[in-house]
């Protein structure tokens, strides 16, 4: 699609929930200043960064979200929010994977050959891909424990390595491999985002949920 778009973009996959307007020209962009209040303060993101953008919500051509994985709640919230606004105002939704615009964000900043973004998971699990610059998948997306035996692929080469991340800090210290302080981030999400609308590369909006990876740890309260 050439015409001229503006696409609403959400990231409420981290610990940090961020919002930002794109078009061909443009880009505004707003986050929390505080962690995990995403149900609290996402709409107020959105009319914000499309004040900025001086649209109205009528003027977006699509809405993308931050694909996972990451936090099961953010995520439903995030899905739950730019599916309804979708429905309501007639236009599609993209899914972007987070794990993949980590990596094209860290090779725009690194010159490693292998870019290795990593999302907390709590304790020492991660989600994790690698990925080589040109974006070819080195390895799936899955989740894994840090200090857990085969981790560390037997053909990576540490030296050639970056890690980013929420959970990157962690795994580079175990490992030994350099960290570079990347976030999820809706600002992120643009140019893949932009690839895809022009691509037209929808979801179905009826039957579309985030890519979770594990299913929500939902315990029973002792009260």
């Amino acid at each position: 699609m050439s015409d001229p778009f503006n696409l609403l973009l959400l990231e409420t996959s981290a610990q940090v929930c961020s919002v930002s307007v794109v078009s061909e020209s443009k880009q505004y962009h707003v986050q929390s200043d505080t962690v995990q209040n995403h149900a609290e303060v996402l709409m107020r993101l959105i009319q914000t960064c499309t004040d900025q953008a001086g649209i109205q919500l009528s003027d977006l051509s699509a809405v993308v979200l931050s694909d996972g994985p990451g936090s099961y709640t953010g995520l439903r919230i995030g899905s739950s929010t730019a599916k309804g606004l979708c429905f309501a105002l007639n236009i599609p939704l993209i899914a972007i994977s987070t794990l993949q615009s980590l990596a094209l964000r860290a090779s725009a900043q690194s010159d490693k050959s292998v870019i290795w973004p990593m999302i907390d998971a709590r304790r020492m699990e991660v989600y994790h891909a690698i990925y080589g610059r040109s974006m070819d998948v080195l390895q799936s997306v899955t989740n894994g424990i840090i200090d857990e035996a085969g981790f560390v692929p037997e053909w990576l080469e540490k030296s050639n390595c970056i890690i980013c991340g929420d959970g990157g800090k962690k795994a580079s210290s175990y490992l030994g491999i350099e960290f570079l302080d990347i976030q999820p981030s809706a600002a992120h999400l643009a140019s893949l985002a932009i690839e895809a609308w022009r691509q037209g590369q929808f979801v179905d909006l009826a039957s579309y949920e985030p890519f979770y990876l594990k299913s929500a740890n939902i315990t029973v309260s002792t009260k």
